[in-house]
């Protein structure tokens, strides 16, 4: 407790700061933002009421500041260079309290457009959040009464609390680093990167982009949780574009996610991965298209990476499993077998590093100000916990501090840093050896090897298909003589608890996976550190191929 107490004394004290004049410091942008969310929690939560009812039992102001240079670059030539900064304003008002409130999904569907000053203006800050909370007031009222309504008339029930008492964190400032890109350099960079598919005549498009993002964080909220944090993220992506000779698109892309201007990839890393784009594209472009198969397959860490966060941890993301119309897959199923009992899932936050690699899904506090957790979420198969924000669930009443959203919607709990360990690790020959025994004993004419993979998708809805599928962009067909071929134009599709159970053996070779997931409360960066797998059984699905002729003449010499 008593860094807490010194670090409440040093906001005290910087509230009663004047700010110098001139240039705005980062400390002085905080004085204002902190001085006006004060300012207007406090009127709010004495004054803001409506007939009958009272004024918020519970407030929660977030303001994000974002800082992004973006540089794209095409075949050796500058296509956009830019620097923009831009804040965005969250709000969250709940009315009743912590045993029934006005919390509904989707409360937060109205929008209003956000006039936040980016010179932290006093005055101008308090009425674009007066202005905000009014309006979430009047929704959280309409709410309350839509929510009360159902539950009277039996349409649902009400079991747990809808609110959980949290653990406040006091005040934690942050110090900000700079963002520190040297923006003519990644010009030069863009250029001599992109410069490469100039040797590629069949490349119809290629694109090399750098980005660089920083995000200042300040939350408060009517707990006395009061965070200022930062996010610092550099991306390189390269992507390029060819067709067949039937005129069938062909795409693929590297990207590089990492926190840290010292882990920036250098140019001969870059000029690698992009002439490897190259020559996967070419082989791609020659690949005959893959039938539909039901067989034993390998998929590599990134395609591994999809089926556990696609069939796993989304389903343990606990807010879905309040929702009547959630599909609750795994919610009556704690301390029963949902996987292999050599495997291990745990998320964790905390971490910032593996190994020498950055992690995306690092963060220290979740975006309802509470402190994140690693959660042990399967230990040997066994389902022992959920991903908990401070919406309680049958039998977790706690968060762990996983409420995470991009800023402009309502926090939910969402993976960090998913990790997957196992007790049954092989050689990659050792695992080939095992694919070739499979597809033997169960007479397949070969068996595959799932390489590369875009990404995924899942349904969790009980009206929907309780499906999830993922795009593979290199898949080879592995023959029980050893031999590969490469094919293209597949997806995998399965039902979760049916395709986890299929798993037989994984790699030593856990590798980190960055990336971004899109759900509910937007898109965020998530990390998945997963080895390769072994299944006994996937299903591939042939995916629709639209054409277009390839161009008619070749293209002018570069």
């Amino acid at each position: 407790m008593k860094p807490t107490r010194l670090l409440n004394s040093m906001i005290l004290a910087f509230s009663l700061l004047p700010c110098a004049a001139g240039a705005e410091t980062v400390d002085e942008a905080s004085i204002t933002i902190f001085k006006a969310m004060e300012e207007e929690m406090a009127r709010s939560r004495e004054a803001l009421k409506v007939d009958v009812f009272e004024p918020p039992y519970f407030i929660h102001y977030q303001i994000r500041h974002q800082d992004r240079v973006a540089v794209q670059a095409s075949f050796g030539s500058l296509i956009e260079s830019r620097e923009e900064k831009h804040r965005t304003l969250f709000v969250d008002v709940r009315v009743g309290d912590k045993n029934f409130d006005s919390s509904v999904r989707g409360s937060h569907q109205y929008g209003v457009e956000q006039m936040v000053p980016l010179d932290s203006d006093y005055d101008a800050m308090r009425r674009a959040l007066w202005q905000e909370t009014d309006l979430r007031y009047k929704q959280a009222v309409m709410n309350y009464l839509k929510k009360k309504g159902r539950y009277i008339s039996g349409v649902e029930a009400h079991d747990v609390h809808d609110f959980s008492p949290g653990e406040p964190v006091g005040v934690r400032i942050e110090e900000v680093p700079e963002l520190g890109v040297d923006v003519a350099h990644w010009e030069d960079q863009a250029r001599k990167v992109s410069a490469v598919f100039k040797q590629a005549p069949g490349i119809e498009k290629s694109k090399v982009n750098l980005n660089a993002d920083r995000v200042i964080r300040h939350y408060h909220d009517s707990d006395g949780n009061k965070i200022r944090s930062t996010l610092l993220r550099y991306s390189v992506s390269l992507e390029a574009w060819t067709k067949t000779a039937a005129g069938a698109p062909i795409h693929d892309q590297e990207t590089i996610t990492i926190s840290s201007m010292k882990n920036f990839p250098s140019l001969d890393l870059l000029t690698a991965k992009a002439n490897q784009l190259i020559h996967g594209l070419r082989e791609l472009k020659d690949a005959p298209r893959a039938e539909p198969f039901v067989g034993p397959a390998i998929f590599s860490p990134d395609a591994s990476a999809v089926l556990f966060h696609e069939a796993i941890g989304h389903r343990l993301e606990a807010d879905r499993l309040r929702q009547a119309s959630d599909g609750k897959t795994f919610l009556k199923k704690v301390g029963q077998r949902i996987l292999p009992a050599f495997l291990t899932v745990v998320d964790d936050p905390r971490m910032k590093t593996y190994g020498e690699m950055d992690l995306a899904g690092h963060y220290l506090f979740d975006d309802e100000g509470q402190k994140s957790e690693k959660v042990m979420l399967v230990e040997q198969g066994v389902l022992k916990s959920f991903l908990l924000s401070r919406t309680p669930i049958q039998g977790f009443n706690k968060t762990n501090g996983h409420a995470r959203s991009d800023g402009t919607r309502l926090p939910m709990s969402r993976m960090g840093n998913i990790i997957v360990k196992s007790e049954n690790r092989l050689s990659p020959e050792a695992l080939k050896e095992k694919l070739i025994e499979e597809v033997k004993q169960q007479n397949k004419p070969y068996g595959l090897f799932v390489k590369k993979i875009l990404g995924g998708e899942t349904q969790t809805e009980a009206a929907n298909f309780q499906v999830f599928k993922g795009k593979p962009i290199y898949t080879y067909k592995v023959f029980p003589d050893g031999r590969e071929e490469l094919v293209r134009g597949v997806e995998f599709v399965g039902t979760p608890l049916s395709m986890i159970s299929k798993v037989i053996a994984t790699g030593r070779d856990e590798r980190v996976i960055n990336g971004f997931c899109g759900a509910e409360s937007g898109f965020i960066p998530v990390t998945s550190i997963t080895p390769s797998a072994l299944l006994s059984e996937v299903e591939l699905q042939s995916t629709p191929e639209n054409r277009l002729r390839p161009p008619i003449l070749p293209p002018p010499p570069l």
